[in-house]
C-alpha cells in the first residue's frame, strides 16, 4: 500500500512539474512574441534590407544624386553613371538606415506653415526604397535644436517624425562612397606571375608555383612570400582616391601613354592578365593618375601605394 501511495505522489509531482514547465514555456513564447511585435512597431521602415531591390537619393529640386540597383552580382549604380557598387559600403549604409528605430512622432498632421518651418515643405534630401510592396520614400527636413535629431516624414503621409541625425548623414552619402573603389580584382594567393615594369628602374618579375615564390628579374633569387603578398594586397585593397575622368580621350595629359609604372598580374587558371598603368603625379592631391585594362576611366591612386611599387628590388627578395 505504501509503495502505491509513493507511486501516486511521484506521478502527481511529475505532472505538476510538467505543467509548470509548460506554463513557463508559454510565458516565454508570449514574451518573445510581444518583443517581436514591439520591435516591429518601433521600426521606422516596414521592410528588411534583403527586401530592397533598388534605392535612390534625391537632393535639391528633385535631382537624382544616385540610383543603385541590386542584381545577381551585387549592387550597381545606374545613375549618374553605370558602375559597380561598393557592396560593403552599401550594406553598411542600408543597415544604418533600414534598421533604425522611430524616435517620436512630433506632429500628426502639421499645417503647411509648420512644414515650411521644419524644412519639409520642400525637402532638401530624400531617399527612396523599392521593394516588392512598392516604393517607400523618406524625406528629410531641418535639424532639431540639439542637432542630434532631424525632422522627417514619409512621402504621401502627414505625420512628422523626429529622426536621429545619423540617419540623415547616412542618406546624404556621395556617389564616391557608393561606388566600387577597387583598383584590380584578383586573388593574391592564386598569383602565377607578377611583373612591375618601372621607367628608369629595374623591372621586377616574380612567379609563384605550388607554394614556391621566385624572383626572375632583376636577379634570380627566392622571393619573400610575405612581402610579395603585402604588395599584392596593397594593390588590391587600397581604395581609389578619386575618379578623375570616365571617358578619357587623351591619356597623354595623365602621363598614361608612357607610364611611370606598369603592373601586370596573372592568375592561375585565367588567360587574360590584369594590367595597371600608373602615370603622372598630381602633386596637389598627393596621388598618381592610373588606368587598368579592364576599365575606361582614369582614377587617382594613393601616393603611398605608388611609392611602395617604386621601392628597390630587395623589397621583394628573400633575406640572406
Amino acid at each position: 500500500m505504501g509503495v502505491l501511495k509513493l507511486f501516486k505522489k511521484t506521478i502527481f509531482w511529475f505532472i505538476a512539474l510538467a505543467a509548470v514547465i509548460g506554463a513557463s514555456q508559454l510565458i516565454e513564447d508570449r514574451v518573445e512574441e510581444a518583443g517581436r511585435v514591439e520591435e516591429a512597431t518601433l521600426k521606422l521602415f516596414p521592410f528588411e534590407i534583403d527586401d530592397v531591390a533598388e534605392f535612390w537619393i534625391k537632393t535639391g529640386k528633385n535631382e537624382i544624386r544616385a540610383r543603385v540597383v541590386r542584381d545577381k552580382a551585387g549592387w550597381r549604380l545606374s545613375q549618374p553613371l553605370l558602375a559597380k557598387g561598393d557592396d560593403e559600403s552599401i550594406a553598411k549604409m542600408l543597415k544604418n538606415i533600414v534598421k533604425t528605430r522611430k524616435d517620436a512622432v512630433l506632429f500628426e498632421n502639421p499645417d503647411p506653415a509648420k512644414l515650411a518651418e521644419l524644412g519639409l515643405a520642400e525637402p532638401n534630401l530624400e531617399i527612396a526604397f523599392r521593394t516588392g510592396n512598392g516604393v517607400t520614400t523618406l524625406q528629410f527636413g531641418n535639424k532639431g535644436p540639439t542637432l542630434n535629431v532631424t525632422y522627417g516624414r514619409f512621402k504621401g503621409e502627414a505625420a512628422v517624425y523626429r529622426i536621429h541625425s545619423d540617419v540623415h548623414r547616412e542618406a546624404d552619402t556621395s556617389v564616391y562612397a557608393l561606388r566600387d573603389k577597387s583598383t584590380l580584382a584578383y586573388d593574391p594567393l592564386k598569383l602565377s606571375r607578377l611583373e612591375i615594369a618601372r621607367r628608369a628602374k629595374d623591372t621586377v618579375v616574380i612567379v609563384h608555383d605550388r607554394g614556391r615564390w621566385d624572383m626572375l628579374q632583376p636577379d634570380q633569387v627566392r622571393a619573400d612570400q610575405a612581402k610579395v603578398l603585402e604588395t599584392l594586397y596593397a594593390i588590391k585593397d587600397t581604395p581609389v582616391k578619386a575618379f578623375i575622368e570616365e571617358e578619357p580621350t587623351d591619356l597623354t595629359r595623365y602621363g598614361l601613354e608612357a607610364p611611370v609604372i606598369t603592373v601586370t598580374v596573372r592568375e592561375k587558371g585565367k588567360t587574360e592578365a590584369q594590367v595597371l598603368r600608373i602615370g603622372s603625379k598630381d602633386r596637389k592631391r598627393r596621388g598618381y593618375f592610373a588606368k587598368s585594362n579592364e576599365a575606361r576611366n582614369v582614377v587617382l591612386l594613393e601616393e603611398n601605394l605608388v611609392n611602395g611599387l617604386l621601392a628597390g628590388k630587395n623589397r621583394w627578395a628573400e633575406a640572406g
